[in-house]
């Protein structure tokens, strides 16, 4: 168990320890934030408008001129150009964003969504609150096998499925449950509509 030694705070792993007590309100010597330091500082052109202020209306105006300056040059953004993203590029991208997910594993959505309450779902927050709650050891948004899945405890895998992502029989489901069993791990899928709570404490026999 990992505690903060200002406020004894639990937290989930040594980097967030570390974090927590570098920013802690109990550290006599905490080092103020970055978003504390913006509260304190009020933008030049808070309040004005251009009919207000003459500098406000100046730099609308070079903004404006200096774009259409780069659009007379002949200078396009991806966006305003209807053939910039061909099938060929998509390809290529999608290509490209696999191996550097593969390569660095850090850098995949789910990876950075591990353990943020705020960014889940709400079936997943019930989920999340309830193994926390019982002092379930799990790991939220594990890599196994290229997949991410939702829970895992030990060779155990909770996933909360639902209904627009994860219709019932869908084929990529099926195949990745399939690996993943094969591969020693049980799995078991949670609707997003059913007592999720209930549910859990039916697979771990609570």
């Amino acid at each position: 168990m990992l505690n903060c030694k200002f406020c004894n705070k639990e937290c989930k792993n040594n980097n967030s320890l570390s974090n927590h007590e570098r920013l802690c309100s109990s550290n006599p010597m905490r080092q103020v934030s970055n978003l504390t330091l913006r509260k304190n500082k009020i933008p030049w052109n808070k309040g004005l408008t251009k009919q207000t202020d003459e500098r406000v209306n100046k730099n609308s105006e070079n903004t404006k001129k200096t774009m259409q300056a780069l659009f007379d040059s002949g200078y396009r953004t991806p966006s305003q150009t209807a053939d910039f993203w061909t099938v060929e590029r998509r390809k290529e991208k999608s290509e490209w964003r696999k191996q550097l997910h593969k390569d660095f594993p850090e850098t995949h959505p789910n990876r950075k969504l591990a353990g943020n309450r705020n960014k889940m779902t709400y079936p997943e927050k019930v989920a999340f609150d309830f193994l926390t709650a019982n002092n379930i050891k799990f790991e939220h948004q594990k890599e196994i096998l290229g997949y991410f899945v939702d829970f895992c405890i030990d060779k155990l895998i909770i996933e909360i499925d639902g209904e627009q992502w994860h219709p019932i029989g869908n084929e990529k489901d099926t195949k990745r449950d399939l690996e993943l069993t094969n591969n020693g791990y049980t799995v078991y899928r949670i609707r997003s509509k059913e007592k999720i709570q209930k549910r859990i404490k039916e697979i771990l026999s609570l």
